[in-house]
């Protein structure tokens, strides 16, 4: 079995889109060996209009008797999913995080990779710590509140 993994397809080249999904999946067609072949694109849907190439390549995969396509959209964190994320991971009360969440969720408009690429960079300068005294996780308001993230 062969499973081939791209991301971020939108920003891919027309002619890299046209060969890579065209041809290699043309490649595959229905013969004996399809069903040994995955192919997993990752693209942002919101950068993805009518006039993008990798829209008439999505068409044309969706419109193709040889390839089966299933779409999976993963939309963005609420601030509920945002503060449950934290509590957990924090191992805290979601009331006791949920504050923090709603400033991670406003500073990442929910999306979850860049979520947890600034709470790990709030880790690793201690503006989110452990604290000894309390044996939970503490965080400095000021610190998260002027942090840019754009």
């Amino acid at each position: 079995p062969i499973m081939l993994i791209l991301d971020d397809l939108q920003w891919a080249e027309s002619l890299i889109l046209e060969l890579v999904l065209g041809e290699l999946l043309g490649c595959v067609g229905d013969g004996e060996n399809a069903h040994r072949f995955l192919f997993v694109g990752l693209y942002r849907d919101n950068e993805v209009c009518d006039g993008h190439p990798l829209y008439a390549q999505l068409v044309r995969l969706r419109n193709s008797a040889s390839v089966n396509v299933t779409e999976i959209c993963l939309p963005a964190f609420s601030k509920g999913d945002m503060s449950d994320m934290i509590a957990a991971e924090l191992r805290l009360p979601t009331r006791i995080v949920a504050e923090l969440g709603d400033v991670v969720h406003r500073k990442t408009s929910g999306h979850i990779l860049f979520a947890v690429e600034l709470l790990n960079s709030m880790l690793r300068d201690s503006t989110i710590h452990f604290g000894l005294n309390s044996r939970r996780y503490c965080w400095r308001w000021e610190t998260i509140c002027s942090l840019k993230t754009d």
